[in-house]
């Protein structure tokens, strides 16, 4: 019977995130074997799948031993969504505004591989082509009055009823 795998305790200082990142998805897939998660991460479909990782691999990743290609990393981390059965692009966050913006698991995932890449928190990263569509494409849906208790007149009517 495998040894127990529990959360590593020495981990260097900025890869502290990444393997808590990682550590979250873990255990939400109800700590599978490392041998599990790598069968899953073969039993990623061709179009999800950018790499590979054998069992040891996803070991030493998510033991903070070592850090990956981001392809590595990134299967291992589609493979524990799958297995805990979340949407890896699913966003969260406390209040969704400018100060705390929604993030989805994957762009925070991002965000703690680069910084254990480098060793310091990257600059706010330009936004993508498909980050800018969904933005422009909300920026478009009609928004409700701001009365709540009024509605919209049609364009070109006049009413002459005081707004009280």
């Amino acid at each position: 019977m495998p040894r127990a795998f529990a959360k590593p305790r020495k981990v260097p200082a900025d890869r502290l995130d990444l393997v808590d990142i990682l550590w979250r998805f873990y255990v939400a897939a109800d700590r599978p074997t490392m041998r599990g998660i790598a069968d899953a991460v073969q039993g990623l479909g061709d179009e999800v799948r950018a790499g590979t990782a054998n069992h040891e691999t996803v070991r030493r990743t998510l033991r903070g031993e070592a850090v990956g290609s981001w392809q590595t990393v990134e299967v291992i981390f589609l493979a524990l969504c799958e297995l805990a059965d979340v949407d890896p692009d699913d966003e969260e966050g406390d209040t969704g505004d400018r100060w705390d913006p929604l993030i989805s698991h994957r762009k925070r995932l991002r965000n703690a591989w680069n910084t254990a890449r480098d060793g310091e928190p990257i600059p706010e990263m330009p936004r993508t082509r498909t980050e800018r569509a969904r933005q422009e494409a909300a920026a478009r849906r009609p928004r409700p009055p701001d009365d709540p208790w009024g509605s919209a007149l049609p364009v070109g009517s006049f009413n002459d009823e005081p707004p009280f």
